[in-house]
């Protein structure tokens, strides 16, 4: 299997669209695609349609639980199949990193990349540009890594 260990704020939207989006003042839809980048939204797309890779939450957003991440998803028709997320037991709440280890560790011998806009010090990172977001050139590294070796 494949799989993108996805972070959301720095990823799927950018510094710049956020504060437009607080400019204009959309409150109506905090947890959704209102608060998406279209742009990164498409270069994830992009990733999905060339690797059939599965979504493995890794953002704090993750403490929302699998349920409403899933119902955010399919709402808010975003690419992929959200798959799972990373721990979010007290010991990794704060620590992605941690969690982000613990959950490859527990998928060895499955193909992952980890996108986020963090240094982390994690295999397979594509880190992106917290003020674009997800951008082409990210996404075809991130593609490069998820069919390697085929």
């Amino acid at each position: 299997m494949k799989y993108i260990l996805l972070d959301f704020d720095g990823v799927l939207t950018s510094d710049a669209f956020t504060r437009q989006c607080v400019f204009e003042h959309r409150q109506e839809n905090l947890f959704g695609v209102d608060w998406f980048a279209p742009t990164c939204i498409d270069a994830l797309k992009h990733i999905v349609e060339e690797t059939a890779a599965r979504i493995v939450v890794s953002s704090s957003w993750r403490e929302l639980g699998e349920y409403r991440l899933r119902k955010l998803w399919e709402y808010n028709r975003m690419p992929g199949c959200l798959d799972d997320t990373t721990p979010t037991t007290p010991e990794y709440i704060l620590m992605k990193m941690d969690a982000i280890k613990h959950w490859i560790a527990e998928h060895e011998g499955d193909r992952f990349v980890v996108l986020d806009d963090d240094s982390l010090d994690v295999p397979n990172l594509v880190k992106t540009n917290p003020q674009i977001g997800l951008a082409p050139e990210n996404s075809e590294k991130a593609i490069e890594i998820l069919n390697s070796n085929e």
